[in-house]
């Protein structure tokens, strides 16, 4: 856009006046240009990478679980669908009526108890509740749920979650349950992942001969 100066200046004025007009012009383009820089420099939004529940997930889980899985999950950087497989195969998202998933204080024949199915010595290495106060117990839903997140951050989740599964259960077809029962629980289906398989390294310990039938979940004592 070309500047014009005001008839009424003569001369120099109008010489001086010309550039200064000019000058705001070019200050005024390097100023859209700079910003337009920084605009384009600005890292893109965060992508959230957090599954929407499944209708089978929606279907299974009792809200106050699904809840749970989700703000556990979020806490400890975790996918909440791990959890939730967890709670599938040990107690049915707490609808086992099994006395050591319900009753508190009772025992399965393992000496595990609560929703999550804690052996007592694990529990009171890495049970927590929710907010970090008071005693944790492992029969509350709140505090069995993000113990196991707890549990499952310290034993290598979310950087290796067969490893970590394992180490909450040590036997293979229990890895590879969970992780089946996570990905029906995804609305986004997941292709289907290869099953896990034991280690073969000197000193792994031997994934158990024969599987159980497949089942929701384990009979409890």
């Amino acid at each position: 856009m070309r500047v014009r100066a005001p008839l009424l200046l003569a001369g120099g004025s109008v010489g001086v006046a010309l550039a200064l007009g000019a000058s705001v012009v070019l200050l005024a383009l390097g100023f859209v240009r700079y910003t337009a820089g920084l605009v384009l420099a600005l890292p893109a939004p965060a992508v959230s990478l957090r599954y929407q529940p499944s209708p089978l997930a929606v279907h299974d889980i009792p809200p106050l679980y699904l809840h749970l899985y989700e703000a556990a999950a979020a806490k400890y950087g975790l996918d909440w669908t791990i959890l939730a497989g967890i709670g599938t195969v040990e107690c049915d998202n707490g609808q086992d009526p099994a006395p050591s998933c319900t009753v508190p204080g009772a025992l399965n024949y393992a000496g595990a108890g609560g929703p999550a199915q804690f052996l007592i010595p694990t529990f009171q290495r890495y049970g927590v509740t929710p907010d970090g106060t008071g005693t944790p117990n492992m029969w509350n839903p709140a505090d069995a749920i993000f113990s196991m997140a707890n549990y499952l951050r310290a034993s290598g989740a979310p950087h290796d979650y067969p490893r970590a599964i394992y180490a909450y259960n040590h036997a293979w077809w229990y890895v590879n349950e969970v992780l089946a029962w996570a990905r029906r629980y995804r609305a986004a289906y997941a292709p289907a992942a290869p099953k896990v398989a034991p280690p073969t390294t000197p000193g792994s310990v031997p994934a158990p001969k024969a599987p159980p039938s497949p089942a929701r979940h384990h009979a409890r004592g």
